[in-house]
Order: structure tokens, then C-alpha cells, then sequence
């Protein structure tokens, strides 16, 4: 029998340091996790026996689950671009923590707990939910 732990995700994170070669590393890591769980369900979803019923529910959770990472990715993306502020990469790492289990292997928990540890030496508060849609970020209630 398997017993899987589930963590509670949702809570309140606040003060990594901000050295900025971790920050970069720790978004790097996010996504190229990302990008290979991306491409999984590529390939899951392109080798799916068909016909494929409107009810298949594994298949619609795997459909969902890749838009999910798809826009992850870009937010990523925008998140180390030049153009954005400092919290960018921290509000797309905290995005991560709010979506559900990708594949509940040891080394997404072991990035999810490196994300946690990221977030909890930041300055202002992220809130990390699994029930928000968007990550919001206050700078000591201002």
C-alpha cells in the first residue's frame, strides 16, 4: 500500500535571501521542471488511444494539466525577462505552489520545499493558495 502525503499549501510565506545567483538557479530549476512535465504530457496526450470521448476524464485532467504548465512557462518567462521587477520570478515560483500535484515525485516535492524555503526569506508577504488564481504579493501592507 502507497500512502501519499499531501502538504497544505496554503498559507502565508514571507521572509531566500536575496542573492540573486539562488534566485536565478531556483528559477531555473522550476523551469526546466516545468518544461519536462510540459513535454510528458505532450507526449501523453499525442500517444492517447482515439477515439478520445468528450468524458475521458484522465484525458481532460492531463489537457487542463498541460495548459496549466503552459501558461506557468510563460509566466516564467515573462517573470526573467528584462523588463520585469524583482518579485516577477518569486510570484512565478509562488504560481507553481498554488497548482495541484503535477506527478507527486520526490523530486517536485523536493522543489516545491526549495520554492518554500525561497519565499520564506523574502520581504514582503506572498500569499501562496491553492484556491487564488493569481499570487499576490504586499510589501509590508502598503
Amino acid at each position: 500500500m502507497i500512502v501519499r502525503r499531501r502538504r497544505n499549501y496554503n498559507r502565508i510565506v514571507s521572509p531566500i535571501s536575496t542573492d540573486p545567483d539562488r534566485l536565478r538557479a531556483l528559477v531555473a530549476a522550476v523551469r526546466d521542471f516545468v518544461l519536462r512535465a510540459k513535454r510528458s504530457l505532450d507526449d501523453e496526450i499525442r500517444s492517447y488511444p482515439t477515439p478520445i470521448p468528450r468524458c475521458d476524464a484522465q484525458f481532460n485532467h492531463a489537457y487542463e494539466q498541460r495548459a496549466r504548465l503552459a501558461a506557468l512557462l510563460q509566466r516564467i518567462d515573462e517573470a526573467t525577462s528584462d523588463a520585469a521587477d524583482a518579485t516577477e520570478p518569486l510570484r512565478a515560483m509562488a504560481e507553481l505552489s498554488t497548482l495541484p500535484a503535477i506527478g507527486e515525485t520526490r523530486e517536485e516535492e523536493a522543489l516545491r520545499a526549495r520554492i518554500a524555503d525561497a519565499l520564506a526569506g523574502v520581504g514582503p508577504q506572498i500569499v501562496a493558495s491553492r484556491d487564488r488564481s493569481k499570487v499576490d504579493v504586499t510589501a509590508g501592507g502598503r
